[in-house]
């Protein structure tokens, strides 16, 4: 059995470790969604299923699994959903916050920011603009 010091300083089993944390985090955070609209507005998993033309057996299979979802499959579970993502990524050592626009401005830049284990993932779906522009074709 390896030890849990090695495996910390193991790259390979930290990519892995990290690469099944993303994975948990979306089917808890669809999951958290999709219970929410069935408590709320009576969403079945077969109506969930048609709406991202998938079958119901395949969606029920990847909230109990480990699904290995492409970024279009996250895209239609957030658009069935009715959900936006956003994406955010912060940097371990500095704590700087990036974006798809850049660096996040913070309001406070000596203020103290919440510390985690695990890196926190937030992906957008960002189909148009609040004044109608593709967001996407904008460069």
């Amino acid at each position: 059995m390896i030890s849990t010091n090695r495996r910390k300083s193991d790259p390979k089993f930290l990519r892995a470790y990290e690469r099944g944390m993303l994975r948990s985090a979306f089917v808890s955070l669809f999951w958290a969604i999709f219970q929410f609209r069935k408590d709320k507005n009576g969403l079945t998993l077969v109506a969930l299923a048609k709406m991202i033309n998938a079958n119901k057996s395949e969606v029920s299979r990847w909230f109990k699994g480990d699904p290995n979802w492409t970024v279009n499959t996250i895209a239609g579970l957030a658009h069935a959903l009715d959900v936006e993502l956003e994406i955010r990524a912060r940097d371990r050592t500095s704590s700087i916050i990036f974006t798809p626009a850049g660096i996040e401005k913070r309001t406070h830049p000596q203020a103290p920011t919440t510390e985690s284990a695990h890196p926190t993932f937030v992906i957008p779906v960002i189909e148009k603009s609040p004044v109608g522009v593709d967001v996407r074709s904008v460069a």
